[in-house]
């Protein structure tokens, strides 16, 4: 995968995704599609339509909030491996270590301490707008911080600092 953007605004991938909710994707695709965009990959749509099962906790099981899946999903694009090298293997390791960072950080900062999506929406009617407001807001923090990841672990120019 080639990264063509050699520099990037989290805030605006927040943005874009959170645009990308309200104009009709999911939380996991409206954050996988802000980080494709915004980072200039040459990746196939596939890496979009593959979030697509991921919404609304997997599947509308109410699982794992369909952000932080996205947000999962775009860090093993940029740091996954591609071969089968064993547990030992940096790639994955690292993979898993940023994935694990991005976890704790999102519980820890979407005002809930929580990353299940029934926990999440507890309380509010799906056809609410509350709900679908709160999940906008829910994908546009998770997006940040998987560009912010991204940047500083690439050394990609943050454009907000």
């Amino acid at each position: 995968m080639n990264i063509g953007a050699v520099a990037v605004s989290p805030n605006k991938v927040a943005r874009d995704a959170e645009e990308n909710y309200r104009g009709g994707f999911f939380c996991c695709e409206a954050l996988m599609r802000a980080v494709c965009d915004n980072f200039d990959l040459d990746v196939a749509d596939d890496v979009v339509a593959m979030s697509s099962a991921m919404a609304v906790g997997m599947g509308r099981s109410g699982c794992v909030c369909g952000a932080l899946n996205g947000g999962v999903m775009a860090l093993g694009m940029f740091f996954g491996r591609t071969t089968p090298d064993g547990p030992a293997d940096p790639k994955v390791r690292r993979a898993m270590a940023l994935s694990n960072e991005l976890h704790d950080w999102f519980r820890a900062n979407n005002g809930k301490n929580a990353v299940c999506c029934r926990v999440l929406t507890r309380g509010m009617d799906m056809a609410a707008g509350e709900h679908r407001e709160q999940c906008i807001a829910l994908t546009g923090l998770c997006a940040w911080k998987v560009a912010d990841i991204v940047c500083r672990e690439l050394a990609i120019e943050n454009l907000d600092g």
